[in-house]
């Protein structure tokens, strides 16, 4: 069990809570992509962002350096409105 599993269970409040939950959500991510998808950087979890587009029960993630997020943000989140889609972020920068 990871740390910020343990540190999620024995949390005294939901914001503390829900920190250490997407802090682990966000390192399976960069674990699994390992590169960001709009600029090929290497990726860590202190300066990734996990985005998840969401339209009713379809969900399609993407893992981005926070550079990169920077960049296209308001585009995508303008796009996502557009298309009726819910835009999710996980800022491992915020974390």
């Amino acid at each position: 069990m990871s740390g910020d599993v343990l540190r999620a269970l024995m949390a005294d409040n939901d914001a503390d809570r829900d920190r250490y939950v997407n802090r682990e959500v966000l390192r399976h991510a960069v674990m699994r992509a390992i590169t960001c998808s709009r600029s090929g950087r290497v990726l860590d979890v202190a300066r990734a962002v996990l985005v998840t587009m969401v339209k009713g029960d379809s969900r399609s993630a993407f893992v981005l350096d926070g550079a990169a997020w920077d960049e296209v943000e308001s585009e995508l989140r303008a796009k996502a409105s557009k298309l009726g889609m819910e835009v999710e972020v996980i800022d491992g920068r915020q974390l």
